[in-house]
Parts: C-alpha cells; structure tokens; sequence
C-alpha cells in the first residue's frame, strides 16, 4: 500500500507539532484551576507524540498502533474539554 510509506513522514510531522504545542499554549484564565492548566500545557504534544508513535508502530505492530491511536484520541478529548471550559 502507499499510504503505508508515507507514515514515517506523518509520524516526523506530529513530532514537529508535539514540539511546538510544548511552548505554545493557550493563555490560562483568571479562575483556571492547576489540573486545568496542567491539561491544556501538556495533553496537547501528548496526544501529537503518541499520533507520531502510532504512525511509526503501524508497519511492525498494528494492534499497538491501533491503541496508541486510540489513547491519543483520548487524551485529545481531554484537551478540547479543558480548552472549552478554561473560561467558565
């Protein structure tokens, strides 16, 4: 498959992203709460970090790709709901 060869340079990319999301953050609000801002910081390159790694397990290890994918949806999930409530 073709798709196939592409994903080491997909998995390169979402390193890249990972490491930018590390010094960019959203700005915290007044009120926000230390778990809130330690989720917005950090489970963002998380979930780009455990994306790279799956694309690079995916040739020797489909099963482990599959959840590494599908844990980094969940730590993701975990950063939308800390990104929408910040301000509340």
């Amino acid at each position: 498959m073709p798709f196939l060869s592409l994903l080491p340079i997909f998995g390169f990319v979402c390193f890249i992203i990972a490491a930018v999301f590390i010094f960019v953050r959203p700005t915290p609000g007044p009120e926000m709460g230390f778990l809130n801002g330690y989720i917005l910081h950090w489970f963002h390159p998380l979930a780009w970090a455990l994306f790279g790694i799956a694309a690079f397990y995916q040739k020797s290890s489909s099963l482990l790709a599959l959840a590494l994918l599908g844990f980094g949806v969940i730590v993701y999930a975990f950063f939308i709901k800390a990104f929408l409530t910040r301000t509340k």
